[in-house]
């Protein structure tokens, strides 16, 4: 099968990942074109097809667009799958010039309130069930992310001295951006009457302001800014569970890295966490009372707790690998295909 993707961003997120590593692992049995910025290029496997195109711009841009236009005609693929909201609009704007033998598929990564350019698409994957709620009139399916684990050989205790934890410290992992979105003020607030060490990983414009709630509740030395880090399974692994307080999600890739991992996950209402999660995992958004109870529980019960996680364990290696997401989106384009 000849497959394009596209993608329309020049910023490294999850979106930039999953492209890349979809594209990658579809590349062993397709062919497979990648339509990006050039900064991509070093990270696509021999096998794909890499296209040098800044689309990090205007959307309406005429000649962007004709240039997009001209590149896909050129290649001539089955399926044109386009990335997140900016890419899927462009990929609409061109559609009705592309031969009808070309499919196009979006792939749908938050919630969106204009959903117009997703339903002019052949069919639409969202990375949860809550991220397609609003899409009607379109064909759709759930496909979620998939992730490699590479387990690293550092063991959890020696994790737990690096950072001054006691073995017997119950700690707590919350990993992502610093940044509003992500609403780490609301696990400060929660941990600030619990007995426990809370591991915060990432870096970004809130840190100083994190840094300074953490003194403000007398709370600086019961938790640890890692900053960023690249051994996020090893924090994991000597962490007792992992709690995510967000306000918005499309798709976690800490939770699915969590759950593979074997660590329970207490997690705010977003993304598709009611699906995954056992209920009494899951708190509602901008709640800190419920999450500093979810997390309390969770340390006066642990073993039931990870005995209840079970079902979400095995969820995840269903769902959550590199190989199920690529299974996934290839019933898509064969459904696609088929129509």
């Amino acid at each position: 099968m000849k497959i394009v993707q596209i993608l329309a961003g020049n910023e490294e997120g999850g979106l930039e990942k999953h492209v890349e590593e979809l594209s990658n692992a579809l590349a062993q049995k397709h062919e497979v074109h990648l339509i990006a910025h050039e900064m991509y290029r070093s990270r696509m496997d021999e096998n794909v097809h890499f296209h040098s195109l800044d689309l990090s711009k205007g959307r309406s841009n005429p000649l962007t667009l004709w240039k997009l236009y001209r590149l896909v005609r050129r290649i001539g693929p089955q399926i044109v799958h386009a990335h997140a909201n900016k890419a899927v609009q462009m990929a609409a704007r061109v559609k009705p010039f592309f031969s009808k033998k070309i499919k196009c598929v979006g792939s749908l990564h938050s919630q969106k309130r204009n959903l117009a350019s997703f339903q002019r698409c052949d069919h639409v994957i969202g990375v949860s069930h809550r991220v397609l709620s609003s899409l009607n009139g379109v064909a759709q399916s759930v496909v979620y992310n998939g992730i490699e684990i590479k387990q690293k050989s550092v063991a959890a205790d020696g994790c737990r001295r690096k950072f001054g934890i006691s073995p017997d410290d119950f700690v707590v992992c919350a990993i992502g951006r610093l940044e509003e979105v992500k609403n780490f003020s609301l696990l400060l607030e929660a941990v600030a009457t619990l007995d426990v060490v809370v591991l915060l990983v990432g870096e970004g414009s809130m840190m100083r302001q994190l840094q300074k709630e953490a003194k403000q509740r007398n709370i600086e030395k019961k938790v640890v800014f890692t900053g960023q880090r690249d051994d996020v399974d090893v924090l994991l692994s000597c962490a007792d569970v992992c709690v995510i307080s967000s306000d918005r999600e499309g798709f976690s890739y800490v939770m699915a890295e969590a759950l593979l991992l074997e660590r329970p996950v207490i997690s705010t209402d977003v993304g598709d966490m009611r699906h995954i999660l056992p209920h009494t995992a899951v708190v509602p958004v901008g709640d800190a009372k419920q999450l500093s109870r979810a997390i309390a529980e969770a340390k006066e019960a642990y073993p039931t707790m990870v005995q209840h996680f079970s079902a979400s364990f095995a969820f995840a290696k269903r769902h959550f690998t590199k190989e199920a997401m690529v299974r996934g989106v290839e019933a898509v384009y064969d459904e696609v295909m088929s129509q």
